[in-house]
């Protein structure tokens, strides 16, 4: 006879717990694409996710909050992306197989990129949160370069700048791409993207 391992109570109510943060979050996603940062209100997001108004409250302090969550949620997917290529190929499979995996992610969450970076105000405090996250993530990325340099892969020069820049770079472009053009012709702005990375991350003669 198999034997399902029962969960106790305190774990069944982080499943709960976890399950309806996702919701709130998945409604607030809905809502946002739909009337945009300032045109939502908490109680819009109650109402489409259909629970009380004081039971976000108990998720999220505030409707920035929220946003904050699904910025974060975005990047995640695009750090799992990035983190899905080994660094072990060549330069050029390496740069062009990590842009392509992070547009493939940014094309099916575009209401998301949309939403972050559109609707994000430079001064709030989201965007501070935003931007510590952003140093966080880029810290990675500056190690695997800094070994890259000390192998000869790569050109020399300053670790965290080159990160900064490249992520810059796929920033700008994700921009192009998924907001003024609206997904047309992403390929060729990954493509684009890809050779340009790799031209300037390539050893100097």
């Amino acid at each position: 006879m198999t034997h399902v391992p029962v969960l106790d109570r305190s774990a069944r109510a982080e499943l709960a717990k976890a399950a309806r943060r996702e919701e709130i979050l998945a409604a607030a996603r809905r809502v946002f694409a739909a009337r945009g940062f300032r045109g939502t209100t908490i109680a819009d997001i109650a109402e489409e996710a259909h629970i009380a108004l004081g039971t976000i409250y108990l998720y999220f302090q505030s409707k920035a909050a929220v946003f904050a969550a699904l910025s974060e949620q975005l990047y995640a997917l695009i750090a799992a992306a990035i983190a899905d290529v080994p660094a072990e190929v060549s330069l050029d499979d390496t740069v062009r197989r990590r842009v392509e995996n992070v547009f493939a992610v940014c094309g099916h969450n575009r209401d998301l990129v949309r939403l972050v970076v559109l609707n994000t105000d430079p001064d709030s405090e989201v965007a501070r949160r935003m931007q510590r996250a952003s140093d966080a993530r880029e810290q990675p990325m500056a190690a695997e370069i800094e070994r890259a340099i000390g192998d000869g892969l790569i050109r020399h020069g300053d670790a965290c700048m080159m990160s900064r820049l490249v992520t810059g770079l796929v920033s700008i472009v994700v921009y192009q791409a998924f907001v003024l053009s609206n997904g047309e012709d992403a390929e060729k702005y990954a493509e684009a993207c890809a050779d340009m990375i790799t031209a300037y991350l390539r050893p100097q003669a």
